[in-house]
């Protein structure tokens, strides 16, 4: 066998629904997650405190699984003992510490801040799910991270 006979031969979409749409799959994905990280852990041990379930059911996972895994990644991290409470999380989870996309409403304004609000808006609007959100903007979704990523590495550069 070569590999550079390889061919695909099929390729094919599972749709699956958003983490944010699946919010009741979230503390046993972020156990599972956790014992990852963690393989001592017992699924049927208190892994997560109700405010920290709470807060992980509350976010809207742009980031989807991906992200989640990154959150636990985080508090296993932080955590010393078990369960891990919400002060674990990162701010971002927490309401209270969300930041909206600022953008100047006096004066000059460029058109990259236009546009940028017009992503922002659109993904509230579709509570983060990027696919909707690139279909509703009329842009591809590869566009699409391009756009979030260009902005992600201006504000780290600023």
């Amino acid at each position: 066998f070569r590999e550079d006979l390889m061919f695909r031969i099929n390729t094919f979409e599972i749709p699956l629904p958003s983490l944010h749409e699946r919010s009741e799959d979230v503390p046993l994905l972020a156990a599972h997650l956790l014992k990852r990280c963690l393989p001592h852990v017992r699924l049927g041990d208190d892994l997560f405190t109700p405010a920290a379930v709470a807060m992980l059911q509350g976010h809207s996972w742009p980031g989807n699984v991906r992200e989640l895994a990154n959150v636990v990644e985080h508090a296993s991290i932080l955590c010393d003992k078990l369960p891990i409470g919400a002060e674990h999380l990162p701010s971002k989870l927490d309401p209270k510490h969300a930041r909206e996309p600022r953008v100047k409403t006096f004066g000059p304004i460029t058109l990259r801040e236009i546009e940028m609000q017009a992503i922002h808006d659109a993904l509230r609007r579709n509570d983060g799910h990027k696919p909707k959100t690139a279909e509703e903007l009329g842009i591809s979704l590869k566009t699409l991270y391009n756009k979030l990523n260009q902005e992600q590495s201006l504000e780290r550069s600023a």
